[in-house]
């Protein structure tokens, strides 16, 4: 196949989705576009009909945890802020979180809950969503807890032996999750780090201390919510399943069904206003700071996971980049060098793929053979993991960071630039190659003077 088709498709498909971002118009529109070309270099090289289908429905199918946590998303918020639950930890939260170092301890708490929990999207639908909503009337920029807290759930996405991602790293390159620690251990140090003094440092020059004494024992919202311990019920709920180990879709599905019933005693509210409320959002001419999306919001972005979906199935049936992967680590070359190729090819990946899984299974998985034969397996572990695996939730139109800014309400153009761990990890997994590319030639080096 031609590498020149390939990259006109690629460059396609990624103007597409730019042109559509820019323009503010449905993703989906611009993604159509990359599609059809995909698919229109798919049946030049012979790819038939039927099998073209079978692909794409493949690939569609595939998404559908996706879809349905969008799904369940649409209908949690509303039902947890209309019930008096988010309300109520705002209330509770505004009693016992000091706001001197709230960016921080957002930062801490999320990587905490992460992991334990091991997934992003759990970890911000049960702290990030209460958090975000303290933050909010705290005055303390949005975009920065919002980063923080996106930071802080990739910390156990990444590196929790509970997360899929993780695994997945590890079985692509051949390693078990005990010895693939040993290599992501460098890097993992340096970007929280860096991360707690990025946060730090933006606590202590933000001075949210200043509204500390404001907000003690003040109650927001009281007189608007009846308030009952048991609005505690759906976020336990929520947390406990996810400990479990319940699928994430049926905990999102029990957390919105008990909120429901909650609201439906305490607060009052009658089916067509429950109906109304979980298909448009929860709204109130009162407390516009609690406003939300609801279930009609998520169609968009439901066609969107649908379409990246039948693409990545035509990807992964047809194997189109896979046949240049060979070339990807060159003839020659330094680890650093090697570890710039695979983070540029990764990025590119992320972004066409619109999913964490492509990009990690086809660099982990293709390029293990001809790595082995230079570096340790577990320097690749590595790099997947700084740069596939976290270029993921860069990218604006990926599933992932479509579901960070669907539950914590910011979008992504705004707080990404405060998610350091992510930002830093492929810096610093540079900095480690060369180190250790270093050390290694210089060890040959020693052996063949020997």
């Amino acid at each position: 196949m031609s590498s020149l088709r390939l990259f006109l498709v690629v460059m396609i498909t990624v103007s597409g989705l730019l042109g559509a971002y820019a323009c503010g118009i449905s993703l989906s529109l611009g993604f159509i576009i990359g599609l059809l070309a995909l698919i229109g270099l798919a049946i030049q090289q012979g790819v038939g009909a039927k099998k073209l289908i079978h692909a794409m429905k493949q690939g569609i199918l595939h998404t559908k945890e996706v879809i349905w946590i969008l799904v369940l998303i649409g209908i949690l918020i509303p039902s947890w802020t209309a019930s008096g639950t988010i309300p109520f930890l705002i209330d509770a939260g505004l009693d016992w979180l000091n706001p001197a170092y709230y960016v921080t301890f957002a930062f801490v708490f999320s990587s905490l809950i992460s992991m334990i929990l091991g997934t992003s999207s759990g970890t911000l639908s049960a702290v990030g969503i209460p958090l975000i909503g303290i933050a909010g009337y705290l005055d303390i920029p949005l975009a920065l807890v919002a980063g923080a807290l996106v930071s802080g759930a990739f910390v156990g996405d990444r590196t929790s032996p509970f997360s899929s991602a993780h695994r997945l790293v590890a079985s692509s390159t051949g390693m078990s999750v005990k010895q693939q620690y040993k290599y992501l251990l460098p890097t993992t140090v340096l970007a929280y780090l860096i991360s707690v003094i990025f946060y730090g440092a933006s606590d202590v020059l933000g001075k949210w201390a200043s509204v500390h004494e404001l907000v003690v024992g003040k109650s927001v919202y009281e007189g608007l919510f009846h308030y009952s311990p048991w609005l505690w019920i759906p976020l336990i709920l929520l947390l406990g399943t996810i400990l479990l180990r319940i699928p994430i879709k049926y905990g999102f599905l029990m957390s919105t069904t008990v909120a429901v019933v909650l609201g439906t005693y305490w607060q009052g509210i009658g089916f067509f206003s429950w109906l109304q409320i979980l298909w448009s959002g929860y709204s109130s001419s009162d407390i516009l700071s609690l406003h939300t999306k609801g279930l009609s919001d998520m169609i968009d972005l439901v066609i969107l996971i649908a379409l990246a979906g039948a693409y990545n199935g035509i990807l992964e049936e047809t194997k189109m980049i896979e046949a240049y992967m060979g070339k990807l680590l060159g003839e020659r070359g330094s680890m650093l060098h090697a570890t710039w190729r695979i983070s540029i090819f990764g990025f590119i990946t992320a972004m066409l793929s619109c999913t964490q899984t492509l990009p990690i299974m086809m660099t982990g998985r293709n390029l293990l053979p001809l790595w082995e034969k230079r570096y340790p397996k577990g320097h690749l572990s590595r790099i997947v993991a700084d740069g596939p695996l976290v270029f993921a939730p860069l990218v604006p139109w990926n599933l992932i960071t479509i579901l960070c800014a669907t539950i914590l309400g910011v979008p992504w153009e705004q707080y990404i630039v405060f998610t350091v761990f992510l930002w830093s990890l492929p810096l610093l997994t540079l900095l480690v190659s060369w180190y250790k590319g270093h050390s290694h030639t210089t060890t040959k080096q020693m052996n063949q003077s020997v």
